[in-house]
């Protein structure tokens, strides 16, 4: 694979650059089939998955006309764009792509793992605090005896509607910040 050029590496590329790299469908689409599938892949199989997707179809159910215009078009326009942005590495003679090591690593926005699946810790942690409660109140358990079934049931429901509301307001802060619209258009 060749080494891209080296002022055009990502951490480089100003916004403009970038935004009009990423500008097009397809290009957006080849990052994303190569980030998630975390290695090189064929340009073949690329071709099948970007045209699945624009066609709204099942990879197997690509026709060869279908993959093929998109082959055409990855060969000749988009691996060439972003091989020259560094964003990755092609492979002539294995006709094969892949995100170069420092975009594999870091991704880009739409790329990184999703903020709400933290949320989860603490509606497990909610969970087992009720059972804790639940269990201990029935087994007749000292200190528990003195809370009563309808206490533990307005705990747990006040408790569970705390958490939604937080994750609500803070999916709804995280959606629309300021800062991050300014990021990405400094």
């Amino acid at each position: 694979m060749r080494e891209p050029p080296p002022h055009t590496t990502m951490t480089t590329l100003s916004k403009d650059e970038l935004f009009r790299i990423l500008s097009n469908s397809r290009r957006r689409q080849i990052l994303y089939f190569l980030h998630r599938a975390g290695e090189a892949i064929s340009l073949k199989e690329l071709a099948a998955m970007v045209a699945a997707r624009e066609n709204g179809t099942a990879v197997e159910d690509v026709t060869d006309e279908e993959r093929q215009r998109v082959y055409i078009s990855l060969y000749q326009t988009h691996l060439p764009k972003l091989e020259s942005a560094g964003l990755v590495d092609y492979d002539d003679e294995e006709r094969s792509v892949e995100l170069v090591p420092n975009v594999a690593r870091r991704g880009f926005f739409w790329m990184q793992p999703d903020a709400g699946q933290s949320w989860s810790r603490y509606y497990a942690l909610l969970g087992v605090l009720s059972w804790v409660l639940i269990l201990g109140l029935w087994a007749g358990l000292p200190g528990f005896v003195l809370v009563s079934w309808s206490a533990v049931a307005v705990f747990v429901s006040a408790a569970l509607l705390v958490l939604v509301f937080a994750q609500y307001l803070s999916e709804r802060q995280e959606g629309t910040s300021a800062d991050a619209f300014e990021a990405l258009v400094e």
